[in-house]
């Protein structure tokens, strides 16, 4: 049987975008990239894209959805985020009632962002038992998530870095906080899952002026041993 894989194409405030595949059915996870700066960054294979699967309105990870469509692509979200949007030819999907695109089974999950109605996605590779945890933009987490394989979750700020910070007003860092998944938050959300299983962990949507990716990445591998610690680059 295939392996799951995860392949981050833009992971930041500029653009997030995503391609999970067992080798025979390929999924985008946001598509938060102009129409043509996707197709490149996926190697113009786009056509080949099952379905795209879209967290929340916010163009850094929506911005392609119209185009997605157009080209009759499935691309799937919350109903609030159609409406946010409006995008009408969008394919709603419900919160915990799961959907089949090819053997993956894929499951959405609200979560805590500003945004009309964000969720996360629970993909099963129903062939090799392999599940991905996918959270993009969220203030925090409290689901326990039993044989997990793969999480990809924000890992967006270090809250002494924005506290710091002269360039961000107190508003826009506020927003931040009540938003955006803190380092430390991540750390404690991931120590209550039960990671023996877990064979990677992907870290998405880091801030470019309020995180450390390689202090990070130093310090997940001390607190996570044995885990695949991959943080995912602009």
């Amino acid at each position: 049987m295939p392996d799951l894989t995860f392949r981050s194409l833009a992971s930041s405030s500029k653009g997030n975008a995503y391609l999970v595949s067992d080798g025979e059915t390929v999924l985008l996870l946001e598509c938060g990239l102009p129409y043509k700066k996707l197709a490149e960054k996926s190697g113009f294979t786009l056509m080949d894209t099952a379905a795209c699967f879209v967290t929340h309105e916010h163009k850094d990870h929506s911005h392609a959805a119209e185009q997605l469509v157009k080209r009759g692509i499935p691309v799937f979200m919350s109903e609030g985020t159609a409406r946010a949007l409006e995008l009408w030819d969008a394919e709603i999907i419900e919160p915990n009632v799961p959907i089949m695109v090819g053997a993956f089974r894929v499951m959405a999950f609200r979560v805590a962002h500003d945004a009309a109605d964000p969720v996360g996605y629970l993909i099963d590779d129903t062939r090799t038992g392999e599940r991905l945890m996918f959270a993009a933009d969220t203030r925090s987490l409290s689901y326990i998530v039993p044989h997990l394989t793969y999480i990809a979750v924000e890992c967006n700020y270090e809250e002494s870095l924005l506290a710091a910070s002269q360039r961000i007003p107190e508003s826009l860092k506020n927003r931040i906080r009540h938003s955006h998944f803190e380092v430390e938050d991540v750390i404690r959300w991931l120590k209550k899952q039960d990671l023996s299983h877990v064979l990677t962990i992907y870290l998405l949507h880091l801030s470019a002026g309020n995180s450390r990716a390689a202090a990070w990445q130093t310090r997940f591998v001390r607190e996570f041993p044995g885990v695949d610690i991959q943080i995912c680059k602009e």
